[in-house]
């Protein structure tokens, strides 16, 4: 549990200098369709809370309704929603015992079922963070802006 609770703690901790970074993008680009991911800057931090929130929801065994990227226009608003679906995680692996990350659980979408153990989905989901991080990095820098040093060391 360990280690997938310090990969958590440097995504939370990654979150602010990059929302921080962020607010230096101007409006305009930070709505419009750059060409990758989910296109807009703001689609791509959207998408990183819609993920993590499905993915807690299904390791709970509750329902979560998704976002929509056009209710957040701003970091602000972004910095807000991302903080209360945060706490969503927190509460759940707050409750989480080491024994429960060997648990299967298992997903459809469309027709195919995926099966999965609740350990691998909370590392999918910090990586896929980190992933998504590092597209933004690049992106921040085609902003002419330096990006934060998100290495964990």
């Amino acid at each position: 549990m360990s280690c997938i609770e310090m990969l958590f703690d440097h995504n939370l901790s990654c979150r602010e200098p990059l929302l921080q970074t962020l607010e230096q993008v101007n409006a305009e680009d930070f709505l419009k369709d750059l060409g990758v991911g989910k296109g807009s800057i703001r689609n791509i931090l959207v998408h990183l809370m819609n993920a993590e929130r499905y993915w807690i929801s299904v390791l709970d065994g509750r329902d979560s309704s998704q976002i929509e990227p056009e209710s957040l226009d701003s970091i602000q608003s972004i910095r807000e929603v991302w903080s209360r679906v945060h706490e969503e995680t927190r509460e759940f692996m707050g409750r989480l015992k080491k024994e429960q990350l060997q648990h299967v659980k298992s997903v459809t979408w469309g027709d195919q079922t995926i099966s999965f153990t609740v350990g691998k989905a909370l590392i999918h989901v910090a990586n896929h963070e980190t992933h998504h991080r590092g597209l933004l990095t690049g992106l921040i820098r085609q902003q002419g802006i330096d990006p934060p040093d998100f290495d964990m060391l």
